[in-house]
């Protein structure tokens, strides 16, 4: 969906801002830009404020309506296409493609997957009822109504009841079940702070995995050498659902997910990207596809994660019996292997 090339975004003064000049919440709230480029923006009539135009010397109160008007605007492309598994007239579940963010991020606003179902369901409440990482694809439940998200939210494991994923990964994954309960949590001393490991004072984390296939695929070494590299097919149940569970476990065990840049290989190719991304902004540039080298998803395997969330359990307060939704619109790359 084309993004509009004019965008207003509006926020709020946060009580702890009141009686500050405009400028200096803006410059402490949104860091994205320097200074000197809100500074250009007051001067241009960019910003308002309770609906009249912001100046340098307007003064922020608690509770205030400040918008800004962006020009020009652009955002890294991402998937917009969506499959609705079902819907009635309160829920959907819906396939969600690998690549686009849940929610809005410091670069993407418009084309959140939560406002493309909206616009292309004509369902302008459309809430998800949880989230997927950018780069997991599969399917969610969403209310239509935000009265329907709030009623049920607090005991969504009465409604969503089982959550399956589907993963590829490296080596060769035991013929028995695992029933991973490492704790979790992220390490301050870790130089990739989002990154979850094993700690035993971390949180509560329960993952099973069984292995449904396996073979063997071309790859290539980080000194770019061909090689043959035996892989698995996992199926990964949930039972706790905490961030990054199903790749940080894999990756403990020692089977991190093909294409997985912050959990393969120490997380260089996620430093890499993340540095080149930077680096791109710098420059005005927004195209993500050139983060990595041809070379470097060589090495990772995909360029996307083969992770997706493909069979959901679910159980409504009309219904007599749980409903299991099935959706196997993996990543082109990742159908190759997962072929189960």
């Amino acid at each position: 969906m084309p993004v509009p090339s004019d965008m207003y975004f509006e926020s709020v003064v946060q009580p702890e801002h009141n009686g500050w000049l405009l400028l200096d919440s803006l410059c402490a709230r949104f860091t994205y830009h320097s200074r000197e480029d809100w500074t250009e923006k007051l001067n241009r009539g960019l910003v308002s404020i309770n609906g009249e135009t912001a100046t340098l010397v307007s003064v922020a109160h608690k509770n205030d309506k400040v918008v800004y008007h962006v020009e020009n605007y652009t955002e890294p492309e991402v998937p917009t296409e969506f499959d609705v598994v079902f819907e009635d007239d309160e829920f959907m579940v819906i396939a969600k493609p690998t690549g686009v963010p849940v929610h809005h991020t410091g670069r993407i606003f418009y084309n959140t997957f939560t406002s493309i179902v909206r616009r292309g369901t004509d369902c302008e409440t459309a809430t998800p009822m949880h989230r997927l990482d950018r780069d997991t694809g599969g399917l969610m439940l969403f209310a239509k109504y935000s009265e329907t998200a709030a009623r049920f939210q607090k005991n969504l494991d009465r409604i969503l009841l089982k959550k399956f994923y589907m993963a590829v990964v490296r080596g060769e994954f035991p013929d028995e079940t695992v029933d991973c309960q490492m704790p979790l949590r992220e390490d301050p001393s870790d130089c990739l702070r989002l990154r979850m490991h094993h700690l035993e004072d971390g949180k509560p984390c329960h993952t099973i995995f069984r292995k449904v296939g396996a073979g063997v695929r071309n790859a290539v070494n980080e000194v770019g050498e061909t090689c043959l590299e035996p892989y698995s097919v996992v199926e990964c149940e949930l039972i706790t659902g905490r961030k990054h569970q199903i790749r940080a476990h894999l990756s403990e065990l020692g089977f991190p997910i093909l294409g997985d840049r912050l959990y393969s290989f120490g997380g260089r190719y996620y430093e890499k990207m993340s540095d080149n991304v930077a680096a791109a902004r710098a420059r005005g540039e927004l195209n993500q596809e050139n983060a990595l080298s041809a070379e470097d998803f060589a090495v990772l395997g995909a360029k996307s994660q083969m992770l997706y969330a493909y069979k959901a359990v679910i159980q409504l307060p009309y219904w007599k019996e749980p409903r299991v939704f099935i959706s196997e619109n993996f990543p082109e790359e990742m159908k190759v292997l997962a072929k189960v």
